[in-house]
């Protein structure tokens, strides 16, 4: 799955995945697993994918997730743009 017309650039365990400073949007599974992604038991097969944005995951074996680092504007919150 794309994201803003752009492949993933990283792909962590779901062991060490960090969904507060990454966005994914594809879990792997490497074997037959049920990995919980967003609260719910997921059975996947050996070698299949799901496109989802994951918010959480549990820290399964042979489970990777596929995205990109999260950008974070960080701006001045007083700025007037009408100055």
């Amino acid at each position: 799955m794309t994201t803003q017309g752009t492949l993933p650039s990283i792909i962590h365990s779901a062991t060490v995945a960090t969904p507060s400073a990454h966005t994914y949007t594809q879990v792997y599974a490497g074997a037959t697993l049920s990995p919980v992604i967003n609260g719910v038991t997921v059975l996947m097969a050996a070698g299949s994918t799901i496109n989802i944005k994951v918010k959480s995951i549990s820290a399964t074996a042979n489970v990777f997730v596929l995205g990109n680092k999260t950008v974070a504007l960080i701006a001045n919150p007083n700025l007037n743009p009408t100055n």
